[in-house]
């Protein structure tokens, strides 16, 4: 069993995210989060954006403090019940502090 690298934090907040994949919109909200990455869930159980291990993906992230823009690599898929979950692990984040996901991430709560 692979182990995690980083401690995530599951929210407790809404963060709604929107993304495109191969020509297609599509909303999704976050599940957790953690300083190398992050899960996902799609918002509509008809959705299944068909991610592959591998793919680079450009996230709008909108949280408690702000829209935040970031770019992962999809490290794993799965259905649990009826909707697409998904982990990715940031290629591009923001170093900024002020960055409203930065912000979330370094959140004691």
């Amino acid at each position: 069993m692979r182990r995690r690298r980083a401690k995530r934090t599951e929210l407790t907040t809404f963060c709604p995210t929107t993304f495109e994949h191969k020509g297609k919109s599509y909303r999704a909200v976050m599940q957790n989060v953690a300083e190398l990455g992050a899960g996902f869930q799609v918002e509509s159980a008809a959705d299944d954006p068909q991610l592959e291990n591998g793919d680079e993906v450009e996230f709008e992230i909108r949280t408690p403090y702000g829209l935040s823009t970031v770019t992962g690599r999809i490290v794993w898929t799965k259905i649990i019940g009826e909707y697409y979950n998904w982990g990715i692990e940031f290629i591009k984040l923001s170093d900024d502090q002020k960055d409203p996901l930065r912000c979330l991430i370094d959140s004691p709560f």
